[in-house]
């Protein structure tokens, strides 16, 4: 008797991928199963619908990464201005990646679950988390003075990800990734680095 045919999660999500960013979400489950080398049934074992395998297979990169760990760890150490200019490029490198399967999703009709209400929240809320808790963290340790701390991480992702969005759907750049993000830091720590 034959073996039944096993696949890894992340196989099926790599065919996923590639079946939705070439079609779209109107690509049916029985395409990603064939490209994916298994049955229908096999994918609903792995997610239970077709709207879970979509927003699973478009969440590339969602595990924390390296970057985001040593945030947290660099508070009330280094440079602030460094730490965050390194934060600003990671973020950028990793929107330039993520950029297209959001504006997909969206594109598809088919909606995040409402921030909050889910495990994972889509990546752009959860570096927007990241950076208040660090923001709070370095008002804490006195480094910083923000009145508003989630105000100002939302500013810094929104003009990374503002840059990034111009970038794709408009091929234009006001200038290069890193001159942007140091004046964007730059910006930012005027109005918020303590005065010694």
């Amino acid at each position: 008797m034959a073996r039944p045919v096993s696949i890894s999660e992340d196989a099926i999500l790599d065919a996923a991928r590639r079946v939705f960013l070439k079609h779209g979400y109107q690509a049916g489950t029985a395409q990603v199963a064939h490209e994916a080398g298994v049955s229908e049934g096999s994918l609903f074992k792995h997610f239970k619908t077709k709207q879970a395998l979509f927003l699973a297979a478009m969440a590339v990169e969602s595990q924390e990464q390296e970057w985001e760990a040593r945030l947290m760890q660099s508070v009330g150490t280094g440079n602030i201005h460094r730490t965050l200019e390194h934060v600003g490029l990671q973020m950028l490198r990793r929107l330039q990646v993520l950029m297209p399967c959001i504006m997909m999703v969206n594109a598809s009709g088919v909606t995040f679950t409402r921030a909050g209400q889910c495990e994972n929240d889509p990546p752009p809320l959860r570096l927007i988390r990241l950076l208040t808790r660090y923001f709070r963290a370095e008002i804490k340790a006195g480094r910083l003075v923000m009145a508003a701390p989630g105000i100002y991480a939302h500013t810094f992702v929104g003009a990374i990800s503002h840059y990034v969005f111009c970038e794709q759907v408009f091929n234009y750049r006001s200038g290069p990734p890193a001159a942007y993000v140091r004046t964007v830091v730059e910006t930012i720590l005027k109005a918020t680095l303590k005065k010694a």
